[in-house]
């Protein structure tokens, strides 16, 4: 049986490693763009781009791959995807007939599309990461247009390195679309005491060598870096003429509307207990879990074997200057917010809580909070307020009893 993997980041990746270790004589060959050994994506923004060295970090290591009889193909980019007869085609031409296919393409950029928006440098890959960290070094004021996890990462860091930053968010908040508002307003309060210019309401209009023109006034910068965002890169998926919706729709075992097609990580739309019923996920846990359970499904649809579900507890992490943000479950703006007292200084942990039921938590620089969260959120049964409270919102006692 072969199977080939499009997707050489986390999840592709550890796709491929999963189905090795699931069985030792299944073919897999694995194809990546860029021609770097498959390397971890988010020191991207967190280290790489403020180091000298411009060392980074692999998924697996280089002798990995040979070892374990798994056909890494470098610098292939797939040109077409025939479901139909089962194979993919490359730019020369060359088919790989497959036998189950797994698409793991991952996200692309969001083009800044304003005058002078070629000249915003962007951070996606290890290539991109290198560039930049030439050009933070060498300067001495950075505009960071984007005020997501990715562009608070990259002006803390910035920071950190005593350059002038200004951080420019379109929203009425930073991470406004990531976590509780309470939460987003004591991250900006740090920023803000560490020396980060945030302009809020502020969208970029042009840029030129000098800096941004904005909504709000003129911004002087040596260096301008966006991190506006991702979208699912889906081109040949939808060429394939498989199902589509803001990303590959999946069903609860990961496969697309062909049977032998499976997608997973940042462009698999699945199956969950949300407002529309489904979600997408942009994060490394999600990618790696998605991934060992679409192996599992290969394997068992080889042997015919029942299927397992994928049904996640989704989990994020950002560092940011001397903070570290985690969150547990799905966080939902229109929540009641429930702050938990007696934290110790430094420390923040807010509750998501739909008709009193828990159902995502945000924690500053407290792991051990997330680590409960992340517990409770899996538990059989509901975790209500009240069970909270009765705790003075002491989690880890929760956790105890309810085990």
């Amino acid at each position: 049986m072969s199977v080939v993997i499009i997707g050489a980041g986390h999840a592709g990746t550890t796709a491929a490693a999963a189905l090795r270790k699931f069985d030792k004589d299944i073919k897999i060959s694995l194809f990546s763009e860029e021609g770097s050994i498959p390397y971890q994506r988010p020191p991207l923004s967190k280290k790489t781009i403020f180091s000298d060295t411009q060392n980074y970090d692999l998924i697996l290591g280089k002798d990995f791959y040979n070892k374990n009889a798994i056909q890494l193909n470098l610098n292939s980019a797939v040109k077409e995807i025939n479901p139909v007869q089962s194979y993919v085609r490359f730019n020369s031409k060359e088919i790989i007939e497959y036998d189950q296919l797994i698409i793991a393409t991952g996200t692309k950029g969001y083009e800044l599309n304003i005058p002078g928006g070629e000249l915003a440098q962007t951070l996606y890959s290890i290539n991109d990461a290198q560039k930049i960290a030439k050009s933070i070094s060498k300067a001495k004021k950075i505009a960071v247009i984007g005020g997501g996890f990715i562009g608070c990462e990259i002006a803390s860091g910035a920071r950190k390195q005593n350059k002038e930053v200004t951080l420019l968010e379109a929203g009425a908040s930073i991470l406004g679309r990531s976590v509780a508002p309470i939460f987003a307003k004591s991250v900006s309060k740090y920023h803000h005491s560490q020396g980060i210019n945030i302009l809020t309401n502020c969208k970029a209009l042009s840029i030129n060598h000098n800096g941004i023109e904005t909504t709000s006034s003129i911004i002087s910068a040596d260096l301008v870096i966006a991190g506006i965002g991702v979208t699912p890169n889906i081109k040949l998926a939808v060429e394939a003429n498989l199902d589509i919706d803001n990303g590959v729709l999946v069903n609860e075992y990961l496969q697309t509307s062909n049977e032998n097609i499976f997608a997973i990580g940042d462009i698999a739309n699945f199956p969950f207990n949300s407002d529309s019923g489904r979600l997408r996920l942009e994060s490394i846990q999600n990618a790696s879990d998605q991934a060992k359970t679409v192996a599992k499904n290969i394997i068992a649809l080889r042997n015919n074997q029942q299927f397992q579900s994928y049904t996640p507890i989704p989990w994020f992490w950002s560092d940011q200057g001397d903070l570290k943000l985690q969150m547990a479950g799905v966080g939902n703006l229109n929540a009641k917010h429930h702050v938990l007292e007696n934290q110790t200084d430094g420390t923040l942990t807010v509750l998501h809580l739909v008709e009193g039921q828990l159902v995502a938590i945000d924690t500053l620089n407290h792991g051990l909070n997330h680590i409960c969260g992340r517990k409770l959120l899996s538990h059989k049964k509901p975790i209500l307020i009240d069970d909270i409270k009765r705790f003075k919102g002491d989690l880890k006692s929760l956790v105890k009893e309810l085990n």
